[in-house]
């Protein structure tokens, strides 16, 4: 039934609308394979996409921002990346530790492939994975939206990384999806 539920939730979240929809953030958590489209190249070249998003990788991986892709962006369109690690202590339930958010991205930005860096405005600048010793594996779950206003998206800035709740955050933005995503997995 869940994956029924979240199987027609995803068409309705990839397909074009005419109004902005906040998918349900706890079907988001279930697994990388709920996360489709985006791929995360690091500066040593490393790629992480839905084929790959299980497996477990080093930290230093991606100790500097990655390259964010997403062949299927309309190059006329904006759009937003947050970047965010459920597993992080103390675990309450929709609250996440904030690595990136990142608006204004140039869709044919998101089509390139010879940056080493996404083109945007950094509202929460890349904060690299650092799981603490003995956390076990995290998962640092990127999100794609498309912005429906174009590039005169002006996010609130939270206040603070710990504690961020994501769909708080969204409620009242006028952003599609998400339209992509994708997680590392990672361990210290």
């Amino acid at each position: 039934m869940l994956i029924l539920y979240f199987t027609l939730l995803l068409k309705f979240a990839f397909a074009a609308q005419p109004q902005c929809t906040v998918a349900d953030v706890k079907n988001l958590l279930e697994g990388c394979e709920h996360l489709t489209g985006l791929n995360i190249t690091s500066v040593g070249g490393t790629m992480v996409n839905d084929h790959n998003c299980d497996v477990l990788l080093p930290k230093q991986v991606f100790l500097e921002e990655p390259l964010f892709q997403y062949p299927l962006a309309d190059s006329k369109k904006f759009y937003t990346i947050i970047m965010v690690d459920p597993d992080a202590p103390p675990q309450l339930d929709g609250e996440f530790f904030l690595h990136m958010l990142k608006s204004n991205i140039p869709g044919l930005a998101l089509k390139g492939k010879e940056s080493v860096k996404t083109v945007g405005i950094d509202y929460r600048g890349y904060k690299p994975p650092t799981p603490p010793r003995g956390t076990g594996p995290h998962r640092y779950i990127s999100l794609l939206y498309e912005q429906a206003d174009g590039n005169n998206f002006l996010p609130s800035v939270p206040s603070s990384r710990s504690r961020f709740t994501l769909a708080n955050w969204l409620r009242g933005k006028n952003l599609y999806g998400p339209v992509a995503g994708t997680q590392l997995r990672i361990q210290f």
